[in-house]
């Protein structure tokens, strides 16, 4: 059997993915985390009871002319804030990242295991197998319908650099029944 077709390479590929996974679930994450902030910004400054409404800027021609377009934006930002529900959002994308990083370690662990024992044996592949189910478990948790194609590619291409092809042991065994 050549190396390339190894049953072991389906725990280095879910290894992989589960990296893949951890890498563009924060970058969302992440995303949506600065989204939510500058909304809160917009709507702090705003705020009549500021301190930033009290300047005296916003006497003169050119500050009240300002002040009345960052009402406007406040206003849109008020009207949208509720539909765009970044603190559901936030806390979907902090579960299903905790999850598989969680997925990631458990990985890494069959992976380290098999580099110490030099061999994927029945008991590996009994642990595997249970991180399949808890992986189709957390795809199913995903919090977005379409992904983001071009973050993606960029979290595929970091994980091809961190963890390439030679990265992994190969056990030279060929009695690697799988059950």
């Amino acid at each position: 059997m050549s190396q390339a077709t190894h049953p072991v390479w389906t725990v280095y590929d879910r290894l992989r993915t589960a990296r893949l996974n951890v890498k563009y679930y924060s970058r969302r994450l992440q995303t949506v985390e600065r989204w939510n902030f500058a909304i809160e910004v917009v709507l702090a400054i705003t705020a009549p009871s500021s301190a930033v409404a009290g300047l005296w800027f916003w006497n003169s021609d050119v500050g009240k002319q300002i002040w009345q377009d960052l009402g406007i934006v406040a206003a849109l930002v008020c009207v949208l804030k509720p539909l765009l529900n970044f603190g559901k959002r936030i806390k979907d994308y902090e579960s299903v990242l905790s999850g598989y990083r969680v997925l990631e370690y458990d990985l890494m662990e069959i992976k380290s295991n098999i580099e110490q024992e030099q061999k994927y044996d029945s008991r590996q592949q009994s642990e595997f197998k249970k991180l399949l189910q808890r992986e189709k478990a957390l795809a199913g948790k995903a919090p977005e319908t379409r992904e983001n194609r071009k973050v993606k590619r960029i979290c595929q291409q970091e994980v091809l650099r961190e963890l390439p092809p030679k990265h992994f042991y190969i056990p030279e065994e060929t009695n690697h029944v799988r059950k």
